[in-house]
C-alpha cells in the first residue's frame, strides 16, 4: 500500500509541475501515466484511457489522488476500473 501512495504522490508532484494549463492532458501528462503503468499487470494504452476518462481534467486527477482518504469513493472507483477494464489476461 505504502508503495502504492508513493507512486501516486510522485505522479501528482510530476504533474502538478507541468507548464500549462492544469486541466489539460498534454502529451507530458499522458506519459507520465503511461511511465507509471506497469505493462507486466496492465495494459498501458487502456490505463492511459481509462485515467483520462476518469479524470477528464488533469488537475481533478492531482487533487483526487493526492487526498484518497478525503476522496476514497471516487479512488475506488479508479481503481476498479482499471482493474477490471485493463488487466493483462
Amino acid at each position: 500500500m505504502k508503495i502504492k501512495i508513493l507512486s501516486i504522490l510522485s505522479i501528482t508532484f510530476l504533474l502538478a509541475s507541468c507548464s500549462g494549463d492544469p486541466n489539460a492532458w498534454t502529451e507530458e501528462r499522458k506519459q507520465i501515466i503511461i511511465d507509471k503503468c506497469d505493462n507486466e499487470v496492465f495494459d498501458c494504452d487502456c490505463y492511459l484511457k481509462t485515467t483520462m476518462e476518469a479524470f477528464p481534467k488533469a488537475q481533478d486527477y492531482n487533487t483526487v489522488l493526492s487526498d484518497e482518504e478525503a476522496n476514497q469513493t471516487k479512488v475506488d472507483e479508479y481503481w476498479d476500473k482499471v482493474y477490471d477494464g485493463c488487466m493483462m489476461e
